[in-house]
């Protein structure tokens, strides 16, 4: 069995994290191939990450139509027999050369509970016309497209797998509480929210310190939302820190203000950092945060809960710890990389 990976790039990302986790999980047992659209950006994690797990990485270059003819090249010189796709432009050519070359089975991937308008007829298209089946990381986006056309039977639901490590509980610094937000800036993150969660904090009394660490379009916005609410004293923005870990180790409080998720990578890390997290419902964030254990769901865009949130842990440095323990355990439990490998590998032996 040949497997070939197909991600659209390896910049900071959750979609791009799993891919090479899958990667590394499936050379275990066959040959696997990592093929990548892009090689604009690599983010330096990720670069070690291939060397210190001897990936086989092949970057395609140049046009478009070049590009989709090295990778049918690959399809064909390796013998290519299984095709995990991971996002819209990989479920595109992944999916169509995938058939034109022959390949056994061909999974499509979605990572989101919605799809926007632009993409939804094509992903639909893709899942019910050429992917074998779909791999979604969420049930919550295979519950909602199952009864918008996607076909039921075609779909899979996989949750994203997590490197566990051993955790080592944080402190305050100066007697702030630091509370830490890792996503990228843009407005499905909501982070005009958490901010705005963050300045009834302050003025209620509350000592805490907020760090954020992303990139994107909205960073010049939300620099402009920090002075506008009078948070430039309270907060710290980073833009693709490459000690992400580091970060999650340094904090005592998650939080997560996205509108929509599938799968939250984030989250995860942050409970293998042994962190409590303050998170909006959405998507599948309920499978990894379980109220009044290990967190506390909110609305999306309630800011009063936010805060009300925040400020309990803030106030409780025995619930922190108890629910970072709490939710470093549940992680352990359900979601490492070896559940993960065990669910891929039963969806490849059962087609075998």
């Amino acid at each position: 069995m040949v497997v070939l990976v197909f991600i659209r790039q390896l910049s900071v990302g959750g979609a791009e994290k799993q891919s090479l986790l899958l990667s590394r999980e499936l050379q275990k047992k066959h040959k696997v191939f990592l093929v990548v659209w892009t090689q604009k950006v690599v983010a330096p994690s990720y670069a070690r990450f291939i060397d210190e797990n001897n990936l086989s990485v092949r970057f395609l270059k140049g046009s478009v139509l070049s590009r989709m003819i090295q990778f049918w090249r690959i399809i064909r010189k390796e013998k290519v027999t299984h095709i995990f796709n991971f996002l819209l432009i990989n479920n595109f050519v992944g999916g169509i050369i995938g058939r034109l070359s022959g390949v056994k089975r061909i999974y499509g991937g979605i990572r989101n509970c919605e799809i926007a308008k632009t993409k939804f007829f094509l992903q639909r298209f893709l899942h019910n016309h050429v992917s074998h089946k779909t791999i979604f990381n969420n049930q919550a986006g295979a519950d909602v497209l199952s009864k918008r056309g996607f076909d039921p039977e075609k779909i899979t639901v996989i949750h994203n797998g997590i490197d566990i490590q051993r955790v080592t509980a944080s402190q305050e610094e100066n007697g702030k509480t630091l509370i830490f937000t890792a996503a990228r800036f843009l407005p499905q993150k909501d982070h005009y929210t958490a901010l705005k969660a963050l300045q009834v904090l302050k003025e209620r009394g509350a000592e805490f310190k907020y760090v954020i660490a992303g990139y994107g379009q909205q960073e010049e916005e939300i620099r402009n939302w920090i002075g506008e609410l009078g948070l430039n004293d309270r907060t710290e923005v980073k833009i693709s820190p490459d000690n992400l870990p580091e970060l999650f180790l340094q904090s005592n409080i998650y939080l997560s203000t996205s509108l929509k998720e599938g799968l939250s990578n984030s989250i995860m890390e942050a409970l293998n950092a042994g962190l409590p997290v303050v998170a909006t419902n959405v998507g599948d964030n309920r499978f990894l945060v379980k109220e009044g254990r290990n967190g506390f769901l909110t609305g999306i865009g309630d800011v009063a809960s936010l805060a009300d949130a925040l400020e309990n842990l803030i106030n409780d440095k025995s619930l922190r710890m108890n629910m970072g323990i709490r939710g470093y355990q549940h992680l352990k439990e359900k979601f490492s990389t070896q559940n993960f490998l065990n669910q891929y590998l039963q969806i490849l032996d059962h087609e075998e």
